[in-house]
């Protein structure tokens, strides 16, 4: 049904590439949630490329694909990759304001990330404690 979606926002809407995007996040989110990681991550990727080019890093739409991304890397268990993502993320979501959902959300993917990748060091420990902290003080 999500696949038809995207279809008929393509022909019909393709001068209104939001919505476009949108159809394609909601679709990815949904192949996340049914476990079909590998194919969500090609339409993370996609969706997060077209919104950067479209609307800017900083923006609030680049930031939510990002994290979407990055979540689904954490899940593929590709956590060097994930973190990266989240890592060059962070400042662009912080600009939204560092009590910001998005910021804590992002935090948290990294954070987690750090923790279960079984290559990392004791440092990478206290780093994800260190970024936990701060986007909860941040948050209150």
């Amino acid at each position: 049904v999500l696949e038809a979606s995207v279809a008929l926002r393509r022909r019909y809407w393709s001068h209104e590439e939001e919505v476009i995007l949108i159809a394609k996040t909601n679709l990815a989110a949904c192949l996340f949630d049914l476990g079909r990681l590998d194919e969500a991550l090609v339409l993370n990727r996609e969706v997060y490329a077209r919104t950067v080019a479209v609307l800017g890093k900083d923006s609030e739409e680049a930031v939510t694909d990002c994290l979407n991304m990055a979540d689904t890397l954490r899940k593929l268990r590709r956590f060097a990759e994930a973190a990266t993502l989240a890592r060059d993320q962070l400042p662009s979501a912080r600009s939204l304001g560092n009590g910001h959902e998005l910021v804590i959300l992002l935090s948290r993917v990294l954070a987690d990330s750090l923790c279960q990748n079984p290559d990392s060091s004791r440092d990478d420990v206290l780093e994800a404690i260190s970024i936990l902290q701060k986007a909860l003080e941040q948050a209150r």
